[in-house]
């Protein structure tokens, strides 16, 4: 039985038939069964610049411990926490913490202020507590009995 796939070649305007054998004898071939929708993705293609700076972000929020200090700091009662408060309520030592911190702050994502030799951190991109929130409301939702005792906390 044969299977066949539309080539299109890359300025979209061509297409023709060939058969799955065909496609394999060819590695350089693009292959697609719905040339306007491929199109459509040519049109709408999300930057490399764009996509690289997007994947940081989450790599970033990828960290554990990065989102539990992130997430400490969205529901401190002053909006800010020093390194030793921080350390002290997550069980961590301030060298780590002091780390996460510093790749927090060369994100843009905390910022941080000296009272004598303590440091305060706050978090300054906004965009951080709506992404944590939809994260949140998505674990809940694939997990209908987690709960988070302060999740009712963090609110736009």
């Amino acid at each position: 039985m044969y299977r066949y796939t539309v080539k299109v070649n890359a300025d979209m305007r061509a297409s023709t038939l060939v058969s799955n054998d065909e496609l394999k004898n060819s590695a350089n071939r693009e292959c697609c069964v719905h040339p306007e929708h491929a199109q459509h993705v040519r049109q709408h293609l999300l930057e490399s610049e764009h996509a690289s700076a997007i994947a940081a972000l989450f790599a970033i929020l990828g960290d554990p411990t990065r989102l539990q200090v992130v997430y400490a700091l969205l529901t401190a009662p002053t909006g800010e926490l020093c390194v030793g408060d921080l350390a002290a309520g997550l069980g961590r030592d301030d060298t780590t913490i002091s780390h996460q911190l510093r790749v927090l702050r060369n994100m843009r994502i905390v910022a941080m202020r000296k009272v004598g030799r303590v440091v305060y951190y706050r978090l300054i991109d906004k965009h951080i507590r709506q992404l944590l929130e939809i994260g949140m409301t998505h674990i809940n939702e694939r997990f209908p009995g987690h709960t988070s005792p302060v999740e009712a906390e963090v609110r736009l």
